[in-house]
């Protein structure tokens, strides 16, 4: 497809969606989106996700604030003048017209003539490898093929802007993983600016370069797939990023020595000389925290075990259960229950004891009250 002539970047500053009845959609948000970023806007129901990719697309009034295209403020401008094309989760073709028709239909109401529609809706076709169904009635057109031709309908527009909200939702699994291995492929070739909307915290970490975690109309932490899992800014994010969700107990700081520790009902374990600073600098001593430990990284091995002794505990195992990420077992210890990812050929059994442990440098420390990240 042909190289775009200007740089599309996208920068909201200080967007607001206040409602007369004083709810909030949309609070004080500021983003800027450099040119050809793919960024995934993520985030439980009523986040603020739809309603802010409705006000970038123009079909959304703002309340305050500005929204910038290409460095043009288009708070002002109609949906057609803002050079974005948008795919909502409830798409559709016209059933009358031909897979041909379907793509021409938005280059014929922008004006393009007959030469630059065939151009367009081929190059658009052969980039999505779709070129054998242009002359098929929609009607007939099926599966991911369809979803295809959806997709090829905004880019044969050439936008400079993709707005995608949840595209995917209606699609079974097996359709929706190829169409979004698809979806990131055609990206990378055409290179046009994309925000993309969606709850499901696996499909964000898979497609977008860039994610940005929202809660009550709000941006929660922005930042790569790896930083917001691997080091997410509060106990929200690091229990929305992961299946299953991130273990937190409360524990107690305490020193021991030149050491730091933390006491959970009658078990210990120690932080990084890290993590063992920023408590006592954040004045933790003596105080309770919350400690989140994800269940891939806690381990039963018996090199692991010698390896961080210092955190090892005895446990009980309660219950098995699978996924298609693998198998999870759920221990209790005390009051408390912790979920870990163990081998499919484990031989512990529900009622059995066993010994757990997990390195420092893998525990997640919470503020009790504040839920930030310490």
């Amino acid at each position: 497809m042909e190289e775009r002539k200007r740089m599309a970047g996208l920068m909201l500053r200080n967007v607001a969606k206040l409602y007369p009845n004083g709810g909030v959609g949309v609070k004080d948000f500021s983003l800027e989106i450099e040119d050809g970023e793919f960024v995934v806007l993520v985030g439980p129901a009523g986040s603020g996700k739809s309603t802010l990719l409705r006000m970038i697309g123009g079909l959304e009034e703002i309340s305050q604030g500005d929204i910038l295209i290409g460095g043009e403020r288009v708070n002002d401008l109609e949906p057609r003048e803002r050079r974005v094309a948008m795919i909502f989760r409830n798409y559709m073709l016209y059933p009358q017209m031909t897979v041909y028709e379907n793509l021409a239909f938005g280059l014929k109401l922008a004006g393009c003539g007959r030469e630059e529609i065939a151009r367009r809706v081929e190059e658009t076709a052969a980039l999505l490898e779709i070129e054998g169904l242009l002359d098929k009635p929609s009607e007939q057109v099926e599966g991911i093929d369809r979803y295809k031709v959806v997709v090829g309908r905004a880019l044969a527009r050439r936008p400079e802007i993709l707005l995608m909200d949840d595209p995917m939702i209606s699609l079974d699994g097996e359709m929706r993983r190829q169409m979004r291995e698809g979806l990131a492929g055609i990206h990378h070739r055409l290179g046009v600016t994309a925000v993309y909307v969606t709850e499901d915290a696996s499909e964000a970490m898979l497609l977008g370069n860039r994610l940005v975690v929202m809660r009550d109309g709000a941006i929660e932490q922005d930042g790569t797939a790896e930083e917001i899992y691997h080091r997410p800014c509060c106990r929200f994010v690091a229990g929305y990023f992961g299946s299953p969700a991130i273990n937190v107990i409360p524990a107690k700081v305490e020193r021991d020595g030149d050491r730091v520790i933390f006491q959970a009902e009658e078990h210990r374990g120690v932080f990084t000389e890290e993590a063992g600073k920023a408590l006592l600098d954040g004045g933790y001593q003596g105080k309770e925290i919350l400690v989140g430990i994800r269940p891939e990284d806690i381990c039963l091995d018996p090199e692991s075990i010698q390896r961080w002794r210092e955190n090892a505990i005895r446990a009980c195992a309660d219950a098995c259960e699978e996924d298609e990420d693998g198998t999870y077992m759920t221990f209790r210890i005390g009051d408390e229950v912790l979920k870990a990812r163990v081998s499919g050929e484990t031989k512990i059994q529900p009622g059995d004891m066993a010994e757990l442990t997990v390195d420092s440098s893998k525990i997640y420390i919470f503020d009790k009250d504040t839920q930030k990240a310490i």
